[in-house]
């Protein structure tokens, strides 16, 4: 098991443990833990150390951190569960600061994603449950994420897909095993119109979906984002 590097005064202070057994609150983090050569998980954990706590998964875009992707609504992250980010499998440039991307197919995307969370498991041992388990992605991490559910019934029963006019149907969400999805995109943004297109015929079948639109932005978060995803995550979870 890699050794678990704290990156940064992301998350609040614990804070003292009243009267009661219970145990103060964790730093959720971020942190950073290696899951193959050269690459990281950007990982955050949940305040609370009751056992077991819900998994969330995150696939990062193109030439996008998982700083990035995931770094801005950890405190929202937190109050679920585990939220664990992969890096991709190649680099932007060249340099070892330059950002991660994907050049791998979305199969090896989710093998990926599973050595990360198997990870974040060992160095949680107990910790971490699958029931219910929540899959998140920004623009072609979205596109993935509705591949990999497609890919792998009943493993991703819920999704939260980021500036991503992936297609979906009722036909494949329900092979899937999908029970609710969340979509956000950006008022500016080149991917609104068709989200809120999907949106709107799956709601007309009766599917659990809703659409958030992120003020004032483009392919980009808004600067209320962990906001944006408590919400959406309170969405698809209602459905569980």
């Amino acid at each position: 098991m890699g050794e678990l590097v704290e990156l940064g005064p992301e998350s609040g202070s614990p804070t003292p443990a009243d009267a009661s057994d219970e145990p103060p609150p964790r730093d959720i983090g971020p942190y950073e833990l290696p899951f193959l050569p050269k690459r990281s998980v950007y990982l955050v954990v949940p305040a609370s150390t009751s056992s077991p706590q819900r998994l969330i998964a995150n696939l990062h875009g193109l030439c996008n951190p998982p700083g990035y992707a995931c770094g801005f609504w950890t405190q929202a992250a937190s109050e679920v569960g585990f939220l664990v980010c992969p890096e991709g499998n190649a680099r932007c440039g060249p340099g070892a600061y330059s950002a991660p991307t994907w050049t791998e197919s979305f199969e090896a995307m989710s093998q990926d994603l599973e050595r990360a969370i198997e990870a974040t498991s060992d160095a949680y041992p107990g910790q971490v449950s699958r029931e219910g388990a929540v899959l998140t992605g920004f623009s072609r991490g979205g596109y993935a994420a509705a591949a990999l559910a497609s890919a792998h019934p009943g493993r991703w029963p819920f999704l939260v897909l980021v500036e991503a006019d992936v297609t979906l149907t009722l036909p494949m969400l329900r092979q899937a095993g999908v029970r609710s999805v969340a979509m956000l995109a950006g008022e500016r943004g080149s991917q609104l119109a068709g989200e809120k297109t999907t949106c709107d015929a799956l709601a007309k079948q009766g599917f659990p979906i809703r659409l958030y639109v992120m003020p004032k932005v483009g392919h980009s978060y808004s600067a209320d984002i962990d906001e944006q995803m408590r919400q959406a995550l309170a969405f698809v979870l209602a459905h569980e």
